[in-house]
């Protein structure tokens, strides 16, 4: 009976679904012009909206970052099947050096640092992904102002040229 009532319900729901993408692309037809202009900005905007965040998102997106290179470094560590037949402190010891590597700091340092660096309005176009290596490297003191003026100036030539 259950299966039934499971079957039902999955013949239901893929019925309805060309319905709701009809009703989907019709309605972003009708508001393609402004969606056009909030992608770009959506697109370029970061340190604008990573200081629009409260302290809570700011939290989770570090929290969010962390637990994807977890994966990554757990992938890396228990990948291939020649990986597989280390031992554990082997597998432990790559895990930590890949964590080291990718995610050297805790999370509120890292998290204040990126802050800091997003209050300057200059920085607002550089990407999340960029900008926490920046963090890293505030975190650690050896922050290179001009690489990150270098970074600005290819950013902003990439807006200008995708325009």
């Amino acid at each position: 009976m259950a299966r039934k009532a499971l079957f039902i319900v999955l013949i239901l729901s893929l019925m309805a679904v060309p319905a709701l993408a009809k009703q989907t692309v019709s309605a972003s037809k009708a508001k393609a012009p402004a969606a056009a202009g909030q992608t770009s900005r959506i697109f370029s905007d970061f340190g604008g909206r990573w200081n629009s965040m409260s302290d809570k998102e700011r939290q989770s997106f570090m929290e969010g970052y962390y637990s994807a290179i977890q994966l990554i470094c757990t992938n890396a560590a228990l990948g291939d099947s020649a990986q597989a037949n280390q031992g554990p402190d082997q597998q432990n010891k790559q895990f930590l050096a890949c964590m080291g590597t990718y995610a050297p700091f805790e999370l509120a340092p890292t998290k204040a640092a990126m802050t800091e660096l997003y209050q300057d309005s200059a920085n607002n176009h550089i990407p999340f992904s960029q900008m926490i290596g920046f963090a890293f490297a505030k975190v650690a003191g050896k922050l290179d102002e001009g690489n990150l003026a270098q970074l600005r100036q290819n950013v902003e030539a990439q807006l200008k040229g995708g325009k």
